[in-house]
């Protein structure tokens, strides 16, 4: 009995380790290095193999799935819903408020003041929509049209009890500050039984929304949140893919009255966030050279509108992807960002630089990612993982995006750039020239050219070449 037993367990350990190998591949396969993908304990989240559990949504993340090349926006049940997710959906909703949201009033034909909250979006984002109103047990039905969808909420002392705790614990960042303090004022004064004439009504309707700072208040940006960033980004953001540059890159506008805002984002994320434990060293220490430049500020266009930009590839691979993929997103943006991700991936390997027919027409399929209604364009997991997992990448995992750009740009990379390495032969960092290099060590270009013809070595701890060694 206990030796059929044992032949039992061990029959079912390798069931299971077959089941597991079919769900999560491995992800040291060097042929599929660095995958954005990932989720954690090294499981990549879009590579599910079995036929027979494709329906299931096997990596717990709670908010998204894919299934038959449609992305899914999972609506989790809200009994079982923890304070840390909670709070999380709190600072995400505020943002996501400082950017689509609104507070207004009316005044009804009985002189009744009446105050909304709420939110009119494309039509594409009722499930969006849906996941708030779930989230917050809101007493709202929608309003749709072919195009946009509302959903609002007037109930006074609903809004008391739950829409002012939420923002009086955690603040809008934007101007919208300053609307929602009127807004609440008012509504806390009518409670407490003030009246208004139409006058009254008209003023407080002007002054709600008009983006005026109230000297007795500050936006108290000591409050920013990962959270926060994200529903703002969801409401703000915009990816590019740039072929003409091989890059990607993504970016959050507003009216340059709300440029405080955004440099309180680029601070934050400048001083909390940083490259995942796994970044290569040589990227790594590039990225720290280079951090308080990795986030550009724009100059206002002639409508006055600003915009944070990210750029950069590798602070985008190592810093952002991981940080966004391991947050909650509610909108359909994520479609969006999915989209973008897939692209900065492909870059990253280098595989555009691969004459492969899918590769092309995938590239050439999503490059307008911001699309709503019938031109959205979907996110096709099976297509991406096909090329991921049947192209060998063409870059060097530990060489920065430059660098591997540089590299592959031309068949003879002489004299294209520098590389420098320790005395092991070690590759530790790369520049585009000799005056580039120069200035970072402080010296000639002249005295680099030296160095790289006799092959000494520099300030006794570097080799200089202008070619890459094997």
């Amino acid at each position: 009995m206990i030796k059929w037993t044992m032949i039992n367990m061990n029959l079912l350990l390798m069931f299971l380790m077959i089941i597991n190998n079919l769900i999560f591949k491995n992800t040291n396969n060097n042929n599929n290095y660095n995958n954005i993908t990932k989720y954690n304990m090294n499981m990549e989240l879009y590579s599910i193999q079995s036929p027979y559990i494709k329906n299931m949504n096997v990596i717990k993340r709670g908010y998204h799935t894919s299934l038959n090349n449609n992305l899914i926006i999972v609506q989790k049940n809200n009994n079982n819903k923890n304070n840390l997710e909670m709070d999380n959906f709190y600072k995400w909703l505020v943002g996501f408020t400082d950017g689509d949201g609104s507070f207004y009033i009316k005044l009804n034909n009985k002189k009744y003041l009446r105050f909304f909250y709420g939110f009119r979006m494309h039509i594409d984002d009722k499930v969006c929509l849906e996941k708030i109103r779930n989230m917050l047990n809101m007493p709202s039905n929608f309003e749709e049209t072919t195009k946009t969808i509302m959903l609002v909420n007037s109930q006074k002392k609903w809004l008391f009890s739950n829409i002012m705790t939420i923002f009086d614990k955690y603040p809008c960042m934007t101007m919208k500050y300053y609307s929602y303090y009127k807004w609440k004022k008012a509504m806390i004064d009518n409670l407490n039984g003030m009246t208004y004439n139409n006058n009254d009504v008209l003023n407080i309707q002007n002054t709600i929304n008009n983006y005026e700072v109230m000297p007795n208040l500050k936006i108290p940006y000591d409050k920013m949140n990962d959270y926060w960033i994200l529903g703002f980004m969801e409401a703000e953001g915009s990816f590019e893919v740039i072929k003409t540059r091989n890059i990607c890159s993504f970016n959050i506008s507003q009216h340059q009255r709300s440029i405080e805002t955004l440099k309180a984002i680029k601070s934050y994320i400048l001083t909390n966030w940083k490259p995942i434990d796994n970044t290569p060293l040589m990227i790594k220490n590039q990225l720290l050279k280079d951090w308080d430049s990795s986030i550009k500020l724009t100059k206002p266009d002639k409508n006055g509108v600003i915009k944070l930009d990210f750029y950069r590839m590798d602070f985008l691979y190592y810093v952002i992807i991981p940080k966004f993929n391991n947050m909650n997103w509610y909108s359909i943006k994520y479609n969006s960002y999915m989209n973008w991700q897939s692209m900065v991936n492909i870059y990253m390997k280098g595989l555009h630089k691969i004459n492969n027919k899918d590769i092309m027409n995938y590239i050439e399929h999503i490059k307008n990612l911001n699309k709503k209604g019938t031109n959205k364009i979907n996110y096709n997991i099976e297509l991406y993982n096909n090329i991921i997992n049947n192209n060998k990448p063409l870059y060097n995992k530990n060489y920065t995006y430059r660098t591997n750009s540089i590299i592959h740009s031309k068949n003879n990379i002489t004299g294209v750039g520098v590389f420098v390495y320790d005395l092991n032969n070690t590759l530790i960092m790369t520049f585009t020239g000799h005056v580039p290099a120069s200035l970072h060590f402080n010296c000639s270009k002249h005295e680099i050219a030296k160095y790289i013809k006799n092959g000494n070595v520099f300030m006794n701890k570097y080799i200089l070449k202008n070619i890459l060694l094997d």
